[in-house]
């Protein structure tokens, strides 16, 4: 059998590296981009199951109440994405889940439906992506959430390559209900109106609201569903009192 970057693109065959694409029980082989070159199998452990949600840059994890929030450290959020157009100009934000799957918002693919319309970068802290560690994927398809949820899954063409910069989110159970004491962090691009941090990745945190507090006629009024949360303050602040999914 002829192991290729084209015949097995999901196999991690692009350089000259141990690699196990058939599974040979001795263990991973050398595999090269030299046809000619004789392979023999490499002494190497076996890799450790990935990890998610575990960032090596620890985020600050900030509650500024400001607008715009506060400039994240690079790389703290590695699950953090930037859904692009074709012609790289950035869109929404988004979450990898896992090496060939980013979670985004239906909404941000109001003008196009195709995956051949966008890209994503991964493995950046500013907006223009200019960084050595950016990876840049195509799409391969777009599945669009169920029931006009506000949630689209995106199969890149090619998984990302796991490492410091570029790492999955975890995902919570089934049914998983979240505490109202827990803590829920925003990061993106978004507009800053201002307040500085242009360019680059912000975050900002906020408590969770039960719904039932958010639907009281006085703030939101019966608007979030029993699929959405809410957070925020309810005297004020940054994103006062926003339903988030």
């Amino acid at each position: 059998i002829s192991f290729t970057p084209e015949t097995h693109p999901t196999k991690g065959l692009d350089g000259n590296s141990c690699r196990n694409p058939d599974n040979d029980i001795i263990g991973p082989w050398c595999y090269t981009t030299d046809r000619d070159r004789i392979w023999e199998h490499c002494q190497i452990p076996d890799c450790v199951e990935m990890k998610c949600g575990t960032p090596v840059i620890k985020p600050k994890r900030c509650f500024s109440r400001l607008v715009g929030g506060c400039v994240s450290n690079p790389h703290s959020w590695p699950w953090q994405i930037s859904l692009r157009t074709s012609i790289g100009k950035h869109v929404c934000g988004g979450t990898l889940i896992d090496p060939q799957w980013v979670l985004s918002a239906a909404h941000c693919f109001e003008s196009s439906i195709w995956p051949s319309a966008y890209k994503v970068f991964l493995g950046i802290h500013t907006e223009r992506g200019n960084e050595p560690s950016k990876q840049e994927r195509r799409l391969e398809k777009i599945v669009m959430g169920p029931n006009r949820a506000d949630i689209a899954l995106l199969k890149l063409e090619r998984p990302a390559i796991i490492n410091d910069n570029v790492q999955p989110a975890c995902l919570p159970e089934k049914d998983y209900i979240v505490s109202s004491t827990a803590e829920c962090f925003v990061t993106g691009w978004g507009e800053t109106q201002g307040t500085g941090g242009d360019g680059v990745l912000k975050e900002e945190g906020f408590p969770i609201i039960e719904n039932k507090v958010c639907n009281l006629p006085e703030y939101l009024n019966g608007r979030v569903q029993n699929n959405e949360m809410c957070a925020g303050y309810i005297e004020g602040g940054a994103d006062s009192s926003a339903a988030l999914l």
